[in-house]
């Protein structure tokens, strides 16, 4: 079977808010926990400005706040800001100007644990960030 693009993982998911089963990273057990999509992941994104950069925990929190839950897991959310990566990724690469992608480098920089998974797409997420002075 041969393996799907990130365009089309970015079209895979499916939304759910669910009490979560156990303490785990910053969710208490109970808590009502949203496990995302990589939609939802570059709706928020795509509303940080040029010039901003909006980190993890914040990202979580609109999420969240988005679908009504009281948090969202960690492990999905970096999941699905992986797959919209590396589809903006895919889209640079053919040649759809930056301006009409997600703008996912103001999200996903050097320092963050998904960077040095990222397949193909970190020179250009690092000359985009330059371009707009977002720090490391």
């Amino acid at each position: 079977m041969p393996r799907k693009s990130w365009a089309e993982r970015m079209e895979s998911g499916c939304r759910e808010v669910k009490a979560a089963p156990k303490d785990f990273a910053d969710i208490k057990a109970g808590q009502m926990m949203l496990l995302t999509t990589p939609k939802d992941v570059a709706a928020i994104v795509r509303k940080v400005p040029a010039g901003k950069s909006l980190d993890m925990k914040t990202l979580r929190a609109k999420l969240a706040k988005a679908q009504k839950a009281g948090i969202a897991c960690p492990v999905v959310t970096v999941i699905c800001l992986r797959t919209v990566a590396e589809a903006t990724g895919e889209q640079l690469d053919a040649g759809i100007p930056a301006s009409n992608v997600v703008p996912v480098w103001r999200v996903l920089g050097p320092k963050s644990s998904s960077w040095k998974k990222l397949e193909n797409c970190r020179a250009a997420f690092e000359k985009l960030r330059h371009a707009e002075k977002i720090e490391d």
